[in-house]
């Protein structure tokens, strides 16, 4: 199982092609997290005008994956981590922390995404970059 982070998916759905690939290579494998959900709707409903085109192909594209879910203790986990990242001076952001945590505890450790710098940081995960 491969985990789309949000800069994948909004790639893919924006039809990049280097994103479109990757997503093709890793198709039957591929799963998100609640949290990159969140951000990507987010994305579509904050701005001024809405786009139901967009929205209603990223509720079809969501359809098609794995969604995974938050888990007991992975609120702990990600503080834990991020905690221990930001006394070393490696900050990344909360959201990042939050799906990799989600990630690993769901038993997915590869996350395809551009963010290589944030999730590279985090022990467990191997980071596929596009």
């Amino acid at each position: 199982m491969i985990c789309l982070d949000t800069t994948a998916i909004i790639d893919f759905l924006n039809g990049r092609d280097e994103a479109v690939s990757a997503v093709k290579k890793y198709k039957g494998e591929l799963a998100t997290t609640e949290i990159n959900v969140f951000e990507t709707f987010f994305g579509i409903y904050v701005k001024r005008t809405l786009s139901e085109k967009e929205e209603n192909s990223a509720k079809e594209f969501f359809d098609s994956l794995d969604i995974l879910p938050m888990k007991k203790s992975s609120g702990s986990l990600a503080a834990k981590i991020l905690s221990q990242l930001a006394r070393k001076g490696d900050v990344i952001g909360q959201n990042d922390c939050m799906t990799a945590t989600i990630m690993l505890k769901n038993g997915c450790d590869k996350i395809l995404t551009k963010n290589k710098k944030h999730f590279s940081k985090i022990k467990g995960l191997k980071v596929v970059s596009y």
